[in-house]
Formats: C-alpha cells, sequence, structure tokens
C-alpha cells in the first residue's frame, strides 16, 4: 500500500501565499512573534504541505494564516481542525529540502478534540 492509499482525506493541490509563525518550537521553546510567507503545495481537512525558506523543527507547533475558506474542503478543514482568530493551528510532522534551497515543511492540523498544551494557549491569550 502506497502512501496515498493510506490518507483518510484527499489533497486538494493549491499555490496560495500562506503566513506563520512559530507558536513552539520543542528545543528552543518558546514562540517567535514574526510571521514568515510561504506559498502552499497541497492542503486537506487534516493538514497542509508548504515551502518556506525558514526550517521550523519537527513537532513545532505553528499559527497557519492562509485562505482556506475558498477551497472546495472549507467545511472539512472549519469542522474538524483547531483555529483562533481565524488561524489553523497544527504541528510539522514533515520536513524536506528542495531544489532551490527551500523548504517544504508537512503540518498536521491540531484537531478541535485535542488539548492544547498550556505554554501554546499562554501565547494564544
Amino acid at each position: 500500500m502506497d502512501r496515498e492509499d493510506k490518507r483518510e482525506f484527499f489533497r486538494y493541490s493549491c499555490d496560495k501565499p500562506i503566513t506563520f509563525r512559530i507558536l513552539l518550537s520543542p528545543k528552543q521553546g518558546g514562540s517567535k512573534p514574526d510571521m514568515v510567507s510561504g506559498i502552499s503545495q497541497n492542503l486537506s481537512a487534516s493538514g497542509i504541505l508548504f515551502k518556506s525558506d525558514i526550517l521550523p523543527e519537527i513537532s513545532s507547533v505553528l499559527e497557519l494564516n492562509l485562505d482556506y475558506r475558498t477551497t472546495s474542503i472549507c467545511r472539512e478543514i472549519e469542522k474538524n481542525a483547531m483555529t483562533v482568530d481565524d488561524k489553523l493551528i497544527g504541528k510539522v510532522v514533515r520536513l524536506e529540502s528542495t531544489e532551490d534551497g527551500k523548504y517544504n515543511v508537512g503540518v498536521a492540523f491540531i484537531k478541535k478534540s485535542e488539548r492544547l498544551p498550556p505554554e501554546i494557549k499562554d501565547i494564544l491569550k
């Protein structure tokens, strides 16, 4: 069974600007207050793959600002994913270098049913 067969949600190909900031980095702790730009590659109800100049750590928690409401999977994202002030919250689950010196960053959205660590709750207040 290949990777595509294991996916619960269809991946929607998109090429749109996004911004994100690191809310929690496992090794560096704390948040990075600045928003960083990226370009989305694909989007599903459970996560996003985007390209960035910045390499966050695996397991970092990100706040993502993207225009997902214009996609056909908007309802699924809103039903499942945690949002704060219209920004999606997700955890970095995959990183890879690209030939142009940038990084592909795979993020799994944190589900509404999951609990946020207290330090993230404090940052989002």
